[in-house]
Parts: C-alpha cells; structure tokens; sequence
C-alpha cells in the first residue's frame, strides 16, 4: 500500500539526514561514563531515521498540502509532489556522502546480544498490544478503548478531517474556523496514511508502534551512556514502563479484610495522589497521548545526543581545576574563566553538525507534541552548564524555538489561553510544606530514598542528569505554560521515566557489587527487595489498562457512518459548517465534520474563548422567534444544525419542536446513542 511506502520513504529521509548531518550515530564505539565501549549502533539509529524523517516529510506534506488548498485534492497533490522529491533527494544525499560511514563494519554491529534482543522484541510487542488494544477496527466498527474515550474523541475526527474532506489548514473540530490550538501533527500524519489507503486503525497504530519503540530505543541510549553495560538493560526497562509509587500499597492498606474481592472489582488505578484516577501517570498515557510519546522519543533522542558532551565536559572540568590551582588562579571567578575560555565554543564541525540536527529534530515535533520540546530544552540546558561545546546547545535551542514560534504563528489560532505563570503547587488542595512531600511520597514512594542514596553515591555525570530530571520535575509543578495546569503532568511524566532509568542503573550497579559471593548475595537480595515496591504498583496498573481495553467493553462506531455517507451524497465540503452543540464523540467525529462550537470541555482545555459562540449558539438552539434565530445563523454562517440524543438529554430548554416546524431536517436516525436529526439552516419551511 501507498501508507506503508510512505512510511519506507520517511525511515529512508531520515537515513539521508543521519548520513549528511550525525554519520557519528552509526559509530560502533561511544563514548559513556565508563570510557569507550561498543554498543549496537541500531537503538540510536532506528529513532534518529523514523523522527527526523517523519517529521520533515510529514510537514513537507502539510505545507505543500496548504499551497494547494482550493485544489479538489490537496492531499493527492502534495503527496504527489513531495514523495518523489523527497525518494530522489534522498537517493542523491545517500550517494553523495555514504563514504561517510564503514557500511560493512557497521552491518557487523548490528549483531545484537541476547539482551538487546530481549529488550527490542519486548519493547515492539508492548507496542503492538497496547496500540491494538486501545484502538481497532472489528467487524467494520471502530472499537475505542474505555481509558481513551476522551481524547479519541479529538483525534478520530481530526484525522477524518484530513483523509476524508482533505481540510487544510487545520482546524480544529470542536470549533472549526478559529485556527487550532493543538498539537495536531500525529492526527495529521495518520490522516495522510490513511488518505493513502490504510484502514484508520493501522494509519494511526503503525505510526505509534513505531514512536513507542523508538521511544524504548532512546531509554536503551541513554541507559548505555550513563552505564557503559549492555546486560541488565531488562531492569532499567522494568522501572521506566512500571512506575514506583505507593498507591497499590493504599490500596492493600484499605482493603485488608476483603483483598482478593477489592482486586477483582477494582476499575481505577492505583494512584492516590490528584486526578491519578485518570491514568495520567500510568501506561494509559501511552495509549491516549499517541504524540505525546513520538515527542518523548525525540526528546530521549536529542538527549542522548548530547551526552557525550556532557560526559567529556565533567571529565575535562577536573583537569581544569587542577590546572588552575597549579597555575596559583585559585577561585570561582578564574575556574568559570577557564572553563568558558576551552569549553564554549565547538571544537569539531560534528558538534555544529548535531546541533543542527537536533534543533531540526526537535522544532519539527513543535506540533507534535510542544511539552516535550520545552521539556528537552530545559534537560539541555542543565546539561550545557557543564558540558564540552557549550554554544551546540545553544544553537540547538535556537533553531528548535525558532521552528516551534514559526509553526506556533502559522498554523495555529488565537492563543489568549496560554501564558507563562508560577504557581504553588500544581494542583494540590494545599501547598504547604508537609502537603508537598506527602504528595511526593504517595507519587514516586520508595523511588525517593532510591534516587537520594543513588545520588549520593554515583558520579558527576548521573548526578547532572539526575538534577536535570529533578529540575523538569519542579517545572511541571511550578510553572503554568497552558491554559491549564493539568497539561503539566507531561513534564512530570517525563521526568518519572528518568527517574525510573536512573532507579534501574542503580539496581544494575547493586546487582553487580561487592567481590566476596556473600557480599553479591546480599546485593542482589536487597536489589530484589527493592525491585517489589519501584514496580508493583505499575504492573498492577499495565493489567488494569489492558483489562480496561478489552473489546466487549469498548465503544463502538460505524467504519463509515451513514452520516459521512449523507454528507459525500449531499454535496457537503471541507468548508461547510455543523453546528452540533456539546457533540463529544459521534458520527460527527467518525465522518471528521466541522463543528462551529461542540464539547465545552475539550474547547476550554484548548485555550479557546467560548462566550460569543456560546450566545449565538444559544439564540439558535433556544430561540422563540425566528427572526432572532436566523440572525444568529447568518452571524454563525453554520450551514447545518444537529440534534442528538446527548443535546436532549442535558438541555432542558432545547426547542427541538420549533427547530422542526421552522427549518428543513434532512438526515435524521432514531437508533439508540446514534439518534440524530440534520436540519438545514438555510431552508426555512414555508419560505420561497
């Protein structure tokens, strides 16, 4: 099919830019904490080639698609112009530089452990389950799992928005014509595949099996560096997909006397800290923020990146200070001088060169997924502190905020939502003190003690890291960058995987300690002790999740709903507009319509201003006179007008009797939750 070639073509654009920019990546030996070590060069590669590649030819795509928009087809055309363009500059790029890179002792490379080989199979099929589960299609019905209801409300009909009606710009559905304040690139992305002839489920699993993988791809990098070990890369995966936290300890506390009856009606994950209950530190953030995990693979990606520099910065800053005291410049001020004056600038062109291609890299996910960008940046400039070729970060972050304003102006709407403010403490009810640190003890649990001894313990490099995931940590709960805070858990989910990476280096250094056996012994018992409490609570919530997504209790949708199937016969375009109020998921999300003001909630969250629309829609849904109704329709310039079942049953004063006598209905289904009636607002009954 056309959807997978396009896939092929974007692994092999981002090859060609691996080649022109970081041929480095595909070195077998790296540099880690340890010294130089060989590593299988495949788990830098694959994400570096799927990130980069899909990212530039999906926002080629995009902006060509948006040159062509009054066309009948923009997506047929730009997919015309911009795959072969993009397959024979690549072929070219790879010519031109592929003496670059040893390919024989690089195939050799690729030869994995028994670890790696584990740790990549494990990897791609908890991909496969989870993205399956969450998201099929059976019997010609789209099955949705419970735990992601909500935001595949979103997602569905923006990506029918793109394959079926071909809507460029994008808009964003639930308030069509007001720009989109969202990160809509993933939705793009699986909407072009599936305009390309991929059913819906796989143009949207395929592409978030892939980031998912790369995303684990990425902890096994940095896993690398920070260890300079291949075995135990199982334990670090352990901690980083099964978070520590003390909820499932709660809940044995509260459930003593009945445990086995607790467990088996129990429907909520264990976490007990605030609005845990949605899942929002648990697997479930895998399956429902599918660009938010393409945005945490690129920004491990560009982390391991740099590194090496940081690495190389630490162990130069030692030679450093003992040439300054041997020199007599004793002091900060003579120390900082020194520093600045051999590390700032980049030694080599390779250094500008990955800048480069990490600042491209991470602008282009600007809109994929924008918290993991901010979240990236603020790890690089920990890092920049104390690593080797200070201005590379620097260049990295101006290219990247440059990209990220750039598209942020171009393609989204009003932002008087968003803003930059501190607050106290996230979301908790109080903020003092002893209230913070419970909050972080029922979080993380015994990852806390963990995470302090291991940071007392390690070295300069991991203790850098550390702090910078620390420091992530504290932005998302401190500081507000969306319209509200609760956007801020995906810092802090971030920041909770490297915690968990960390966690697991430090078991494996446990696991591997003291030379008497009676002393590994008693390493590796207490290891295993420890493993219980940093993982029980994430494996109990991975069941739940997977119980949660089984298909008999899912939400089901036609394929292709009648609805779709009325709108194609009746001449309805990319530019018409519904007006379905409170519309959460339906037939308007599966046939990707527009919507002049739907679901509040999902609209306030986007940093949109609601009190205009809501009064026009008010007049019309609610109106005693025509006259005032009509106003109201030429005001909205809403082409049609949709009562369901949900607008029925939540609106007491909806005047559907007059809506009926007064305008002309024509689409109306009266089964079960798919009750619809489209009235057109243009034909007004008895008029000429």
């Amino acid at each position: 099919m056309i959807g997978v070639l396009y896939l092929v073509l974007c692994m092999i654009a981002g090859f060609a830019l691996v080649l022109l920019l970081v041929p480095r990546v595909m070195q077998r030996k790296i540099l880690t904490v340890a010294g130089e070590r060989a590593r299988n060069p495949f788990f830098a590669l694959f994400p570096a080639c799927f990130l980069s590649g899909t990212a530039l030819v999906t926002w080629l795509v995009y902006i060509v698609g948006c040159a062509f928009r009054n066309s009948a087809h923009p997506l047929m055309y730009s997919n015309a112009v911009v795959m072969p363009s993009v397959a024979v500059l690549s072929a070219v790029c790879i010519f031109a530089v592929r003496k670059r890179v040893n390919f024989r002792e690089f195939a050799k490379a690729l030869k994995p452990t028994t670890s790696e080989m584990v740790y990549f199979a494990v990897s791609l099929a908890v991909s496969v389950v989870l993205m399956i589960a969450s998201f099929r299609v059976i019997h010609g019905e789209i099955c949705i799992a419970k735990p992601v209801i909500e935001d595949f409300a979103l997602h569905v009909n923006l990506i029918r928005s793109f394959s079926v009606w071909e809507k460029l710009p994008a808009q964003f559905p639930y308030f069509t014509d007001a720009g989109i304040n969202y990160h809509f690139m993933m939705d793009f992305l699986a909407g072009n595949l599936e305009f390309l002839g991929l059913r819906i489920d796989f143009a949207y699993n395929l592409p978030s099996i892939l980031a998912m993988t790369a995303f684990f791809c990425g902890i096994y990098e940095i896993f690398f560096r920070l260890c300079g070990k291949k075995n135990y890369c199982h334990i670090v995966w352990m901690l980083v997909m099964f978070r520590s936290s003390m909820g499932i300890f709660r809940f044995i506390s509260d459930n003593k006397g009945n445990l086995r009856e607790a467990f088996r009606t129990n429907e909520t994950y264990m976490g007990v800290t605030e609005n845990e209950w949605w899942g929002i530190y648990q697997s479930n953030s895998f399956i429902n923020q599918r660009h938010l995990v393409f945005g945490y693979a690129a920004a491990l990606f560009c982390v391991s990146l740099f590194l090496p520099y940081l690495i190389r910065g630490m162990q130069e800053r030692g030679e450093i200070r003992k040439q300054c005291v041997a020199s007599g410049n004793k002091g900060f001020f003579p120390y900082i001088k020194a520093v600045l004056a051999k590390e700032a600038f980049p030694r080599k062109r390779s250094a500008v060169l990955t800048a480069v291609f990490a600042g491209l890299t991470l602008g282009m996910c600007g809109l994929f997924s924008a918290h993991s960008v901010i979240a990236a940046l603020l790890l690089l400039f920990v890092f920049a502190w104390f690593s080797s070729d200070q201005l590379a970060f620097l260049l990295t972050a101006a290219i990247s905020v440059a990209l990220s304003v750039t598209e942020t102006a171009l393609c989204t709407g009003s932002m008087s939502g968003f803003q930059v403010k501190l607050v106290k403490a996230w979301v908790l009810p109080e903020t003092g003190i002893g209230a913070i640190c419970k909050h972080f003890w029922l979080l993380l649990g015994v990852m806390i003690p963990v995470l302090i001894v291991w940071f007392i313990k390690t070295d300069g490099v991991r203790r850098i890291v550390l702090a910078a995931s620390v420091l992530l940590f504290a932005f998302g709960f401190h500081v507000q960058m969306s319209p509200t805070m609760l956007q801020n858990h995906k810092y802090m989910l971030l920041a909770i995987y490297l915690f968990g990476l960390q966690a697991g280096i430090a078991l494996c250094t446990l696991i591997s300690a003291g030379r008497k056996r009676i002393t590994r012994f008693a390493c590796l018992l207490l290891a295993l002790v420890l493993f219980v409490p940093l993982t029980a609570t994430g494996l109990y919530d991975f069941y739940l999740v997977l119980d949660k997504c089984k298909v008999k209790d899912s939400y089901r949708y036609e394929l292709y709903p009648p609805l779709l199937e009325w709108a194609k016969a009746n001449h309805v375009t990319r530019d018409t507009v519904f007006m379905a109020p409170d519309n959460f998921i339906s037939m308007m999300n599966t046939a990707g319509l527009q919507n002049y003001m739907g679901y509040y909630g999902v609209i306030v969250d986007a940093g949109y201003e609601t009190a205009e629309r809501a009064d026009v829609v008010d007049r019309i849904i609610h109106g005693l006179y025509l006259e005032f109704q009509l106003e109201a329709i030429e005001e909205s310039g809403a082409d049609y007008l949709v009562i369901q079942r949900r607008l029925r049953a939540g609106d007491s004063r909806l005047q559907e009797g007059l809506i009926r006598e007064r305008f002309l209905c024509e689409y109306s289904r009266y089964e079960g939750e798919s009750e619809f009636a489209v009235y057109n607002l243009h034909v007004v009954i008895g008029e000429e």
